[in-house]
């Protein structure tokens, strides 16, 4: 997809002499871990401009997994504030924080700027003082610049908010495909793919979606390149052609064919010829998966009498059972450095949760998630992060504790996310 805007850095220090911290390892899966503490008062400028961006930076910053906005009703100074001067940072220890964040929106012809400053409290330096400038009916893209500078260079982590989520979504009697930015903003649908879609999948490339319709009656499958919006039918044999999944060179693709019989798992190249098949068994084979180093295959199969998540070795197709909790575990993902999978798993309550677990069998974790259902779930491109949908309809995402999800669309009628790598 076509790069929409460009984003001016002008990097200028505020606060001279400060020492530049090492950065923090966070362990996203300790029992004790905590997000860092951000206050940040209301920005100053033209209101028009400044309130809706801080409303986006605080829900970037939920987003984050890594902060936590402190509530500004227990700031000394609430703001609007558009830089922080030295003698302040006291009175921002005291309410609790680690960082404070400060900024200033101008509005610039047809451009808008946003200047942010951030200062850690504990060592007294400066994060970043940093101007980001884009076009006013694309403000969310300086936000999405700020955060991910931010997340960079506190922490040493890395950046999420330049990915893309894909889903399904149901207006009226249409299911269409749904893009847009991770935290929400930028969404639209993309038509041509028929009304009634399916299965959407990213290429690792971020240029490709795989996706099924029904354009011709048949549960087909299609690739659409972004770039050029072309569609290409894929597989159209008889009965299901459905869950696509890439692999990691992005030239091929698994997914589930029935035209044998039984739902079975195939591979098939993006260049032509005869799929390649995977999966023998008598029961449903689906929901491929394949692990970053292409070397393992993650699925759906009902071979052990309900459905259960297992590996497979796609060099001597040797398959191993990995869930054995629960009578219902599905939809398997690999996390993108290949030592988890997260999958839909039908939990003591009754209700269908979010789970993780090692590719090893250990460490099996239930995420509490909206407590509602939620399905589909997929991981941010650094692995830290899991959207997913619930039964109200909307894409939500969470931390790796499942406690405080943030929701990421409004209005409903959305199903299977799948979150891009980095666009470029």
């Amino acid at each position: 997809m076509k790069k929409i805007l460009s984003i001016l850095m002008v990097i200028s220090v505020f606060l001279p002499s400060l020492l530049w911290a090492q950065r923090v390892h966070i362990d996203i899966e300790a029992r004790g871990f905590k997000r860092m503490k951000a206050a940040m008062p209301a920005f100053a400028g033209p209101r028009e401009l400044a309130d809706p961006l801080w409303a986006q930076c605080a829900k970037d910053l939920e987003i984050s997994g890594a902060f936590s906005l402190l509530d500004p009703k227990g700031y000394i100074n609430p703001g609007p504030i558009g830089s922080i001067e030295p003698g302040t940072l006291k009175d921002w220890s005291l309410i609790g924080a680690d960082y404070v964040i400060a900024a200033r929106a101008e509005r610039r012809g047809a451009m808008v700027s946003l200047m942010v400053q951030v200062v850690e409290l504990s060592t007294t330096r400066v994060v970043l003082s940093t101007a980001y400038t884009t076009k006013s009916e694309t403000m969310y893209r300086a936000v999405h610049a700020f955060m991910d500078a931010l997340m960079q260079k506190s922490l040493g982590l890395e950046p999420i908010f330049s990915s893309k989520i894909v889903a399904v979504q149901k207006v009226g009697n249409k299911k269409q495909l749904y893009v847009q930015w991770c935290d929400g903003t930028g969404g639209a649908a993309i038509k041509g793919g028929g009304d009634l879609v399916l299965n959407p999948s990213w290429s690792p490339d971020a240029g490709k979606i795989a996706f099924v319709s029904y354009w011709r009656n048949n549960p087909d499958l299609y690739i659409l390149d972004l770039p050029t919006y072309k569609v290409e039918l894929l597989s159209s044999h008889k009965g299901l052609n459905v869950t696509p999944c890439f692999d990691p060179t992005g030239g091929k693709i698994a997914y589930t064919l029935s035209k044998d019989g039984d739902p079975e798992i195939y591979l098939s190249s993006l260049s032509g010829g005869e799929p390649q098949r995977l999966t023998k068994s008598w029961a449903t084979d689906t929901s491929p998966s394949i692990s970053p180093d292409g070397r393992t295959l993650a699925f759906c199969s009902s071979r052990a009498g309900t459905p259960q998540i297992y590996l497979m070795d796609l060099g001597t197709r040797k398959v191993e059972r990995l869930t054995f909790q629960g009578t219902y575990n599905s939809e398997p993902v690999f996390s993108p450095k290949g030592d988890m999978v997260a999958f839909i798993h039908l939990a003591e309550d009754r209700r269908f949760h979010i789970a993780l677990i090692r590719t090893d069998g250990t460490r099996l974790k239930v995420l509490p998630g909206t407590g509602r259902g939620d399905e589909s779930p997929t991981f941010s491109p650094d692995g830290r992060l899991v959207a997913f949908t619930s039964s109200d309809g909307n894409i939500y995402i969470t931390d790796f504790l499942g406690v405080s999800p943030v929701k990421v669309t409004e209005g409903g009628g959305f199903t299977e996310p799948c979150w891009s790598r980095l666009i470029k």
